[in-house]
């Protein structure tokens, strides 16, 4: 499932670069003739034309998804475990995303979300250590430290 999990991310990121650049090429040559660099304190907080698009496509979350869904992808084929927690930060971030702009993709992200929870819990659980004495057997007690042990010594 965390392969899937990154796999799914690499392709939500890869979509969200290409359709976004694809609509926005009329902006490239701003992007690489520095017609960015300077811009005004307005243009930061209101972005459009060049800059906008930049906010889009290079500058968007799609480029540390990208990064994201390669790390889960090659942490998963080595047998190391991701974090429940990623899974939870990444769904938050896609349910907060989605309440605020919709129609958007961003609830697409629940899916690889969604995997890297279950897999986490499946994954913690399959670690679990099976019990070392069957019920009918009793327990050994340890006496606590500084206790009267049955020879009578302290332990």
């Amino acid at each position: 499932m965390t392969i899937w999990a990154g796999r799914s991310l690499i392709i939500l990121s890869i979509a969200h670069l290409v359709g976004m650049g694809a609509q926005n090429t009329k902006h490239f040559d701003d992007w690489f003739s520095g017609a960015l660099w300077g811009l005004s304190r307005d243009e930061f907080v209101q972005p459009s034309g060049a800059n906008g698009a930049f906010w889009l496509v290079v500058a968007s979350f799609a480029v540390p998804l990208l990064l994201l869904g390669v790390l889960i992808t090659q942490l998963a084929k080595r047998g190391i475990g991701i974090p429940q927690s990623t899974g939870w930060g990444l769904g938050l971030w896609c349910i907060v995303g989605a309440l605020i702009l919709e129609p958007a993709p961003l609830a697409l992200g629940l899916v690889p979300a969604v995997l890297l929870i279950l897999d986490a819990r499946r994954t913690a659980a399959e670690r679990e250590p099976a019990p070392t004495s069957s019920p009918s057997e009793p327990t050994p007690r340890v006496p606590e430290r500084g206790t009267a042990t049955p020879a009578g010594h302290r332990a």
